[in-house]
């Protein structure tokens, strides 16, 4: 701010503003912010660390209004538009923060964090799984140290399948760099010797004391990982076990009144708006299909048979369903779902219906069918037939230790903050376990539950009963799903590249001396 020669009376607040900064007086910087605004409403440093004081308070629209008075002041200041980028993300505008990153990449095209920026957003859109290829590459063009871009280009390589170019750029980054995400992303593609060659990498890794602790969190999922598939059960625990009491510690404790409530206040939607027979609200389409269910419940693998067929596409874990209540206007300010439930109108589930259907067809107009395994809209299921009516919905079912565990021994990259602990996953599991019964019961033969167990006992029998739901003719690819190149960006994704195996069922007992507070937990309630 200094380096901007303000007069002297903003001199004195900028040191002021450095004093509250370093004491951690936050509530007192952002005053002396807002009152070198009201001095000089053209000093643009003011408006930049106003806005990234309220991004670091998780204000994000706040400080969305403040970068983009920045950037009236400023309009190339890069840092403000790196910042910008991130604010939308938070707030799940990726098609605003994507055309942010390709104005930074028009005005500064020699810098890779620009083409990185870019291809990190295109990664989170299966669609443009080849743009983010190109965009990494090009920013290896600029630096080729830069190790996250080698990373993306070693998981879009497992994404489509090509597992030895993936294991290959890994492998270079651990020789390189030994990135503890980088041992974390090979384990799959090693064999024994490769592991017990890499486990002593890692231990001398976890020993280092400049390890960062998202290092550590990655590093600990991979010795998790690697003892699991050399069958030392005790230590592969041991490791999944640190791993997710340091990811706990870091991302911080989760609580579950919000679904509660949530439930509730659908619970009241459905009183008012009854189940949409008689009523015929919402938008007409039988294009969409919902997957829906607990995380490593085999929905991958669901959507796997689905997406081979021909007249499918297959869209992965796109949309959380409630983002598309946020264009339901009411005064209240900072809304959440809940308010908007209680201004809900039927032409609203019509524009959200109408909404959705156009934000799929941008991806894929030709196919039938578009499948979305958002797992999260099992809580949205109510939404969804209030507005999209003919929408399919498909529920995926597995043993629950057998979910659950698999949760725990999974580092996920986004959300799923209640896996990081065996007592939070048994909380949650109940909660989901009483709304799919629920819903269930109301929709009745409206959503059509498959059970993982049953899918690997006999898939023909249960990909013919999924087809017949969804109306399509039998094919052989569904069967031979393994085969499809589609990207696949889930947790599950070189599983779903095999044939169906069945020593996934029943592996929690090979932890069951571990279980014991997710055991307790679901004796409670689900065992009885």
């Amino acid at each position: 701010m200094i380096e901007n020669k303000p007069n002297d009376k903003i001199q004195k607040l900028i040191e002021e503003a450095e004093n509250y900064h370093k004491s951690g007086h936050f509530d007192k910087l952002e005053k002396v912010l807002r009152d070198i605004i009201s001095i000089d409403s053209n000093y643009f440093p003011a408006f930049f660390n106003l806005a990234r004081l309220l991004e670091m308070s998780k204000k994000w629209n706040e400080a969305i209004k403040l970068y983009k008075k920045t950037l009236e002041l400023n309009p190339s200041h890069m840092e403000t538009m790196f910042n910008l980028i991130n604010c939308y993300e938070d707030t799940n505008n990726l098609n605003q923060a994507i055309k942010m990153s390709e104005k930074i990449c028009e005005l500064y095209p020699n810098r890779f964090e620009s083409h990185y920026a870019y291809g990190r957003l295109m990664h989170k859109q299966v669609k443009n799984i080849d743009k983010a290829y190109n965009a990494y590459k090009k920013t290896l063009s600029i630096n080729n140290n830069f190790i996250f871009a080698k990373l993306g280009l070693g998981q879009i390589s497992t994404s489509r399948g090509n597992f030895s170019e993936a294991k290959e750029i890994f492998q270079k980054v651990i020789e390189s760099d030994k990135d503890s995400k980088a041992y974390y992303e090979i384990v799959d593609f090693l064999d024994k010797d490769e592991i017990e060659k890499n486990i002593k990498d890692l231990k001398i890794l976890e020993n280092d004391k400049k390890q960062t602790d998202i290092n550590k969190i990655y590093l600990y999922f991979a010795m998790g990982k690697m003892y699991e598939k050399i069958s030392n059960y005790n230590k592969a625990f041991h490791y999944f076990d640190l791993g997710n009491k340091l990811k706990n510690k870091v991302i911080g404790s989760i609580d579950f009144k919000w679904e509660e409530k949530k439930f509730e206040a659908l619970k009241k939607t459905l009183k008012k708006f009854g189940k949409n027979k008689t009523k015929n609200l919402g938008y007409h389409s039988s294009k969409p299909i919902f997957i829906v269910g607990m995380p490593r419940s085999g929905s991958t693998l669901v959507e796997q048979i689905i997406a081979s067929h021909s007249e499918v596409f297959g869209g992965g874990e796109l949309f959380n369903f409630t983002d598309f209540f946020k264009k339901v206007d009411i005064s209240k300010k900072n809304k959440n779902l809940i308010d908007c439930l209680d201004h809900i109108n039927e032409e609203n589930f019509l524009n959200i219906g109408k909404d959705y259907i156009e934000k799929i067809e941008k991806i894929s107009k030709k196919n039938k069918y578009f499948t979305n395994k958002y797992l999260g809209n099992v809580f949205n299921i109510l939404l969804i037939k209030l507005a999209l009516p003919d929408a399919k919905i498909i529920h995926c079912e597995r043993n629950a230790l057998d979910t659950c565990l698999s949760c725990y021994k999974t580092n996920f990259t986004e959300s799923n903050e209640y896996t990081y602990s065996l007592e939070g996953l048994g909380s949650y599991y109940l909660i989901y376990k009483e709304q799919i019964e629920y819903w269930n019961k109301i929709f009745t033969k409206q959503i059509l539950n498959i059970k993982y167990e049953n899918v690997v006992s006999d898939i023909k029998k249960e990909t013919k009963k999924i087809l017949d739901y969804l109306n399509l003719n039998f094919e052989k690819n569904c069967l031979e799903f393994y085969k499809n190149k589609r990207a696949i960006q889930t947790a599950s994704l070189v599983q779903a590249r095999k044939p169906v195996y069945k020593n996934s069922i029943n592996s929690w007992m090979k932890y069951k001396d571990f279980l014991k507070p997710l055991t307790d937990k679901l004796n409670k309630s689900y065992f009885k």
